[in-house]
């Protein structure tokens, strides 16, 4: 395997175990020394948090939330809005967030595919809703003053 470069290994995919290694250089600013580590290691040495660095979606009228970033941000400010939300990948977790700054317009959440009701309702500033699409439907797991209909 040393003659191949690591563009040229074949692709795991999405078969990862937890045996599976990784290779690390230790040190690399003083005196580099490669090293190896499990994908379990490295995964349960993960901190308790985790931060969504990606850049939210904005929404401030009707539309779709989309699949592709973690959070999506409603300003309902000037009417209420209807978000629209398709199935998401087996595992997903998507945040939505009401970032109105005046009156109490709704921000409705219709997701193609939902267990335990048809819509989620955020009322006012300062209200959210994480849900996780898992088994073909979302589910909600989390959120501060969300309303299921």
């Amino acid at each position: 395997m040393a003659d191949k470069k690591v563009t040229q290994l074949t692709d795991l995919g999405n078969a990862l175990a937890s045996v599976d290694l990784f290779h690390v250089i230790d040190d690399p600013a003083g005196t580099p020394i490669n090293k190896k580590i499990t994908a379990e290691d490295v995964f349960n040495n993960m901190p308790t948090w985790l931060g969504v660095a990606q850049t939210s979606q904005a929404l401030t009228a009707d539309g779709a939330a989309d699949v592709t970033s973690a959070v999506t941000e409603v300003n309902a400010t000037s009417g209420t809005v209807a978000v629209s939300l398709e199935d998401g990948a087996n595992g997903q977790i998507k945040t939505f967030l009401n970032t109105s700054t005046a009156g109490t317009n709704a921000v409705t959440i219709t997701p193609a595919s939902f267990r335990g009701g048809s819509t989620i309702t955020l009322d006012a500033e300062g209200e959210t809703v994480t849900v996780l699409f898992k088994n073909s439907n979302w589910n909600v797991i989390a959120g501060n003053s969300y309303v299921v209909a």
